[in-house]
């Protein structure tokens, strides 16, 4: 089998991002971390946005990811994406709960396409990119207390104009 971490690099590689070159000349062991991150978002996000129509089946598969995620948090994970998250979740003291939140983003995609309230639009917007970017903050390390919040706020702005670009289209 590939090495997790590559396997997870190569998750990126073929998702055509330019993130793949931001992260780039990044410390090596950061560089990983956060392609570990995006492989194992792209992956759960794939399954709400592009592999499934039924959604019995995408909440059945969000529920593997659920279980891989306590596999990966207590030894035996069985995925290259879950092998690769527990070394990067013990390097950087990441915790379960972030990913648990991200999956739970996306059972909201399943649920909802419209929210009533801003505040209610914004949790889901919280659930699926403000948790990437206090991951991403502890990730690249911070000194000031106030980065986690500014990373949340920042997450949340970029899913929100994720959003108004999706409306044109």
């Amino acid at each position: 089998m590939t090495n997790p971490i590559e396997y997870c690099q190569n998750e990126v590689k073929k998702s055509n991002s330019n993130f793949y070159y931001g992260f780039y000349f990044l410390p090596k062991a950061k560089r990983n971390a956060i392609m570990v991150i995006y492989a194992f978002c792209r992956v759960i996000d794939d399954i709400v946005d592009h592999q499934c129509n039924d959604k019995l089946i995408a909440q059945q598969r969000l529920q593997w990811w659920k279980k891989e995620l306590d596999r990966a948090f207590s030894d035996n994970p069985i995925s290259p994406i879950g092998l690769a998250l527990k070394q990067v979740a013990h390097e950087f003291s990441l915790s379960k709960f972030m990913f648990e939140e991200i999956i739970l983003g996306l059972e909201m995609d399943l649920q909802y396409h419209t929210y009533k309230t801003f505040d209610d639009l914004q949790v889901y917007c919280y659930r699926v990119a403000g948790i990437v970017g206090i991951l991403v903050a502890k990730i690249l390390g911070y000194e000031d207390p106030n980065t986690e919040e500014y990373a949340r706020k920042l997450g949340i702005a970029f899913q929100l104009i994720n959003i108004i670009r999706d409306v044109g289209e």
